[in-house]
């Protein structure tokens, strides 16, 4: 018995010791990967870019290819209202969509994309976060967004997005729809 105790004791102690500490990743990393947080001259890390859109439009640019999404970057200026939770897509390592579900379920979901070097706004029917987490269509001036996860309940599950202009081009993305 003692023998067992011993044993048991030192491979919990050696699993507790082999085990490597969890780095967190700190606010800086977080900004820099999300493209707000490059140090400026002369700006404090707080204060947005001025030469860098970070607040969206409910129209996307003219001329812009609206089927060709871009990263994400700085959207520290966007307001997507008094959201229960959110979802955003994944594509590598780029953030291309950022969902948010509304408290208020009759009210309707935003997400905010950037194409043509520009933030810009969309909209999809009510039903709150579940029905983001199962995917919906988000519209916005001149096109469309389709998050087809795959089935499941998972936070984090393989996804496929599909963006239609309204000449009826698309272009499709697969990456993780992330959902808090």
């Amino acid at each position: 018995m003692t023998r067992f105790l011993v044993l048991s004791l030192g491979t919990i102690a050696l699993a507790a010791c082999s085990s490597e500490p969890v780095e967190q990743e700190s606010a800086d990393d977080f900004a820099n990967r999300i493209g707000g947080g490059e140090q400026r001259a002369g700006l404090a890390p707080s204060q947005p870019d001025p030469d860098a859109p970070n607040t969206a439009s409910e129209a996307p640019p003219s001329g812009a290819d609206l089927t060709s999404l871009q990263k994400l970057g700085d959207v520290g200026g966007v307001d997507l209202g008094p959201r229960e939770g959110g979802c955003t897509m994944m594509v590598g390592q780029e953030e291309m969509l950022i969902a948010a579900g509304m408290r208020d379920v009759d009210m309707p979901a935003k997400a905010v994309v950037r194409v043509g070097d520009g933030l810009t706004m969309l909209d999809s029917g009510p039903g709150g976060l579940q029905s983001i987490k199962n995917g919906t269509t988000f519209s916005g001036e001149g096109f469309t967004v389709r998050v087809n996860p795959a089935a499941g309940v998972g936070q984090s599950r393989l996804a496929n997005l599909v963006v239609t202009d309204a000449a009826g081009a698309s272009q499709s993305y697969k990456g993780r729809w992330i959902c808090a």
